[in-house]
């Protein structure tokens, strides 16, 4: 079974906004490769998450099961990307001698008290 992250996006999205024609707009993705993504999560899971009533989609137990796991992965994906996108909320200063001796230091240690988490890159010269 390999189950991708592109599926759980769609499913996720199929369930937030109805219909897969709606999804396909919020992902940009055609109407039936939305479809097909899901289509082949069901088929992977081997149950289906939807109940197809007409034209329209009612999430069933196995969706309701789904869903919370679904989003904690991707945002678990979300939160692996940020640990390794270079711009990683660190704020750059590039400043003269003067400017990085005299007045940094006390803009940094306010910066440091109210935001202890972020990095920050100082280049005096």
């Amino acid at each position: 079974m390999h189950i991708t992250l592109r599926q759980l996006e769609v499913f996720a999205e199929v369930l937030k906004s109805g219909s897969t024609t709606q999804a396909s707009v919020m992902l940009a993705l055609s109407q039936s490769a939305v479809s097909a993504a899901l289509t082949d999560l069901e088929g992977q899971l081997g149950v289906q998450l939807f109940d197809r009533v007409g034209k329209r989609l009612v999430v069933n137990e196995h969706g309701r099961l789904l869903y919370p796991r679904a989003l904690a992965l991707l945002e678990q994906a979300v939160e692996i990307e940020q640990l390794f996108r270079e711009d990683n909320g660190a704020i750059r200063i590039y400043a003269s001698s003067t400017i990085g001796n005299y007045i940094l230091p006390a803009v940094i240690a306010r910066y440091r008290h109210d935001y202890p988490q972020l990095p920050i890159e100082l280049s005096v010269g």
